[in-house]
């Protein structure tokens, strides 16, 4: 079954009576398949990073995550905590793995490559991989990948946040799925022009809810 993911950041201040918490979550169906245009799509694998956590009042940034990567697999949950002293308007984080760390080879914990989203030391780290069966005979393999250009497939994403009570960052799966279906790419497993184009679809899935 899908689980809604949940990455809960909560951020407490030792100094005030300010927390706060921050869901990543991925909108899906209750179980393993959705539905898209006649087609049963049965998700085996979703998996992306996160890196470069930042908070933001009115333009400046008051805080800058240290700890490095995030994997993030959408099948399951997972909990994360921060701990900051101000308030924020809003946040950004990248989609993926920077060239700086890139060029470290292949690291420990979240980037250890026994997690399945390592290349080689050439293509480096996978930031999203999307596999799936289908009912049409339309797999999906998507590998999303690369750090240097003309194939750089890193994204930036940015949010305003309008009230602090409730914040999640959802990633819109059937959105990103429709947006692969028009294209019709089914297999990307190194970094390409195509991987560049699916990586832009993958941003524009995420989204913010304030409550």
């Amino acid at each position: 079954m899908i689980k809604s993911l949940l990455l809960l950041f909560c951020l407490c201040s030792c100094s005030q009576s300010f927390s706060q918490q921050i869901h990543f979550k991925t909108k899906a169906s209750t179980s393993p398949y959705i539905y898209l245009d006649q087609d049963t799509v049965e998700i085996k694998v979703l998996k992306y990073y996160i890196t470069k956590l930042q908070l933001w009042k009115q333009q400046q940034l008051v805080y800058t995550d240290q700890r490095g990567a995030f994997l993030i697999d959408g099948l399951s949950d997972a909990t994360y905590y921060l701990a900051i002293k101000k308030p924020y308007d809003s946040l950004s984080f990248t989609l993926g793995i920077d060239s700086a760390i890139q060029r470290k080879g292949a690291l420990g914990k979240d980037l250890d490559p026994t997690n399945g989203m390592y290349w080689a030391w050439q293509s480096g780290y996978i930031h999203f991989k999307l596999e799936t069966h289908s009912s049409n005979n339309k797999p999906l393999q998507l590998h999303i990948g690369g750090y240097a250009y003309p194939f750089n497939t890193i994204q930036q994403l940015g949010f305003n946040v309008t009230s602090t009570k409730k914040i999640s960052i959802q990633f819109e799966l059937l959105k990103l799925l429709q947006q692969i279906n028009s294209q019709k790419v089914y297999k990307i497993m190194s970094p390409s022009a195509e991987a560049v184009l699916i990586a832009s679809f993958i941003a524009q899935s995420f989204s913010i809810s304030n409550e």
